[in-house]
């Protein structure tokens, strides 16, 4: 590689890198923890790598900006998304080098999936929005896909089913999503529809939340006019919160949450009368309650 290329390559990784650092200062000081430590380890990687083939002049340089954009991402990272205390300049001062910016020349010899892979972007942890849906399917990798969609299942209190056939249906379903162009919000549909999931019901999880996870859910959806889809949430919400309301310990230990919980039944029971047909009244879920009881096993 010619000097001159080396050098337009370096000023084009410490633009990028200045440019993600950019985007992670914005969220650092809006106290996003998580997605701040996403972005100052995307600009890390970028400034060491510049490291490796700037001029000895600005190597050094490189190198410890790098290193304290570093531990400010482990620091944010240590926080489990509360926001931070330390102030952004306690850890990061401001990067001063020689090179010559204007200089800077995006590789050609480079695919999209391999630039995207080299700055830490995975499906482990990219963004839950479509930013970051959109990263990971120029990655092109179905199992980066898998992985993505999977932390959108947790997120919604679900899972893929335990069998093999479904387990065949989600790695087709992750490899033709992660070639197409869907929004995020298309995804979470599909997967919502998807014959192949399941509430993730085990004995370690906190069904309490998953209720109230599943009412939100259905009055975002009637929110968005999606009425029928919109009944179809409360009724879920109705069976897991009767579960909660006849097995669960803090129900049976406390008269106060168990009378809590049977108001919050009742106010979901007037939600599916008021949204269902008059003829549909009396839409069954016995076959669900049913379900959630053997789970509770």
């Amino acid at each position: 590689m010619s000097e001159s290329s080396t050098s337009g390559r370096c000023a084009w990784l410490v633009v990028e890198g200045l440019r993600a650092e950019e985007k992670a200062a914005d969220f650092d000081r809006q106290g996003q923890s998580a997605q701040a430590a996403l972005h100052h380890s995307r600009a890390a990687s970028k400034f060491k790598e510049a490291a490796e083939i700037c001029p000895d002049a600005d190597r050094e340089e490189l190198e410890g900006h790098a290193q304290d954009i570093t531990a400010r991402a482990v620091y944010l990272e240590s926080l489990g998304g509360m926001p931070p205390s330390m102030p952004l300049e306690d850890h990061i001062g401001e990067l001063s080098i020689s090179l010559d910016l204007s200089v800077a020349q995006q590789p050609q010899d480079e695919q999209v999936p391999e630039l995207l892979a080299r700055s830490g972007v995975t499906g482990a942890s990219a963004e839950l929005c479509d930013s970051g849906l959109q990263l990971v399917q120029a990655l092109k990798s179905q199992e980066e896909m898998q992985t993505f969609i999977l932390r959108i299942l947790a997120s919604t209190w679900r899972k893929v089913k335990d069998d093999e056939a479904s387990a065949q249906e989600f790695a087709k379903f992750a490899k033709d999503f992660g070639a197409g162009d869907d929004s995020f919000q298309k995804l979470r549909e599909r997967l919502r529809k998807a014959s192949w999931i399941e509430l993730n019901l085990g004995a370690g999880e906190d069904r309490m939340k998953i209720g109230v996870a599943m009412e939100k859910e259905a009055r975002e959806l009637e929110a968005a006019g999606q009425a029928e889809e919109a009944l179809e949430g409360f009724h879920r919400a109705i069976a897991v919160q009767k579960l909660v309301y006849n097995f669960d310990d803090r129900c049976k230990n406390n008269a106060q949450i168990k009378e809590m919980v049977g108001k919050r039944i009742a106010e979901l029971e007037g939600d599916v009368k008021r949204l269902s047909p008059p003829e549909e009244q009396a839409t069954p879920i016995d076959d669900l309650e049913a379900r959630l009881r053997k789970l509770r096993e």
